[in-house]
């Protein structure tokens, strides 16, 4: 089930774009096998995973996330390692993928829109 916290558009000088809290069950592709994770905040750029899973800077993985049955898969690597929560930038994004972020962003979000 996909669960919404309260959004706030925040800002982070070390991003291209603000990224919007958001409370996401998801999953990421480790071992031959899809393990569940929690998406905390978005952008059409990347995301931050709270996931029980050690990873490093770099490391290549697929992300799977979405709105009520409509799932999608994304390359990411991951830029920003702190504990359990990682921070990553999809790569390969294609105009599909670009539709879909903003389709689950917009979804989520009652106050900013993109």
């Amino acid at each position: 089930m996909w669960r919404i916290s309260v959004l706030n558009k925040r800002s982070d000088n070390r991003r291209k774009q603000t990224r919007f809290s958001v409370d996401v069950d998801g999953f990421y592709y480790y071992g031959g096998k899809w393990v569940k994770c929690k998406i905390y905040d978005l952008n059409l750029d990347g995301a931050g995973l709270r996931l029980n899973q050690f990873f490093v800077k770099d490391d290549i993985i697929k992300l799977k996330f979405g709105i009520d049955d409509e799932l999608n898969s994304i390359d990411s690597v991951v830029v920003n390692v702190n504990g359990p929560r990682i921070g990553v930038h999809f790569v390969n994004v294609d105009e599909f993928d670009v539709d879909f972020l903003r389709r689950v962003i917009n979804s989520l979000s009652k106050r900013f829109k993109i």
